[in-house]
């Protein structure tokens, strides 16, 4: 029944006259009246969003996209799912696995994951690298993959502020991968981690990143980045961008990068 609000412009007024009174007849007064509900709501929601939108790009406002706004809301996200809601299916996560990660991931590597959260992508780093560093905000998703990961030597564990790669030493990561992650996370903290990619990258490793590409007006919690700010950002950073993509094909089906119109970059260091 979820449709887009700009649609129903659609149909003129008196179309919709006409045709509330036959979805009265063909469903009654309280359906219908849910139905009405439904759409004065979101009619205002839309709106509400585009207010915000608005006042969030004129004045600069990090929305719900701080370092200190993340921390709070994954410290107390329930990570009983460990990360898979936002997996849309089984095959989906596969074809990531398959022409995303392994692709880029080295095997036997120095690999740094930021953003574990439940370890959602953690378990098949861990596999691949000769060693992993799993760096979160939140403390409470170390603690879920620490338990998870118990019995894995090859997993250290960091607490960030959110901005950096705490106790990564320069010049000693062979790829970066965050997924589901820097589409939460505000440009001015894009630039620092982009610093800390290029410190901690040995030459010719490589990044993988999962990030918004409308500065948040898709929905979704997205950040204020874009696909062109995030090539930016990285070039500025002394990094060279490999690939931007929003979809691939797998087995002549097209897989979507996010559901809110967002994009992977791949980037290396030279």
């Amino acid at each position: 029944m979820k449709d887009l609000v700009e649609n129903r412009r659609r149909l003129p007024l008196g179309k919709k006259i006409k045709l509330a009174t036959e979805v009265i007849r063909q469903n009654g007064i309280v359906w219908t009246g849910c139905l009405g509900g439904y759409y004065l709501a979101s009619a205002v929601a839309d709106r509400a969003f585009a207010a915000m939108d608005v006042l969030r790009k004129r004045n600069n406002l990090p929305g719900v996209n701080s370092a200190s706004l993340n921390k709070l809301i994954w410290e107390a996200w329930d990570w009983q799912a460990q990360g898979e809601e936002w997996t849309p299916s089984p095959e989906w996560k596969q074809s990531v696995i398959d022409h995303i990660l392994r692709k880029h991931m080295p095997a036997g590597g120095n690999l740094v994951e930021i953003g574990p959260g439940g370890g959602r992508w953690t378990d098949e780093l861990r596999q691949i690298g000769a060693k992993l560093i799993a760096i979160d905000i939140s403390e409470e998703c170390l603690r879920v993959c620490e338990e998870r990961f118990a019995d894995c030597d090859n997993i250290e564990f960091v607490l960030t502020p959110g901005n950096e790669l705490p106790g990564v030493a320069d010049g000693s990561i062979d790829a970066i991968w965050s997924f589901d992650v820097f589409v939460h996370i505000n440009r001015a903290e894009v630039e620092a981690y982009a610093a800390e990619f290029c410190r901690t990258l040995k030459s010719g490793g490589i990044g993988v990143l999962h990030h918004g590409t409308t500065g948040g007006a898709s929905g979704g919690w997205r950040s204020n980045m874009t696909a062109e700010s995030m090539i930016e950002v990285l070039n500025a950073a002394g990094l060279g961008i490999v690939d931007q993509f929003t979809s691939w094909t797998d087995g002549g089906h097209e897989q979507q990068a996010g559901l809110y119109e967002d994009a992977i970059t791949v980037f290396k260091k030279p």
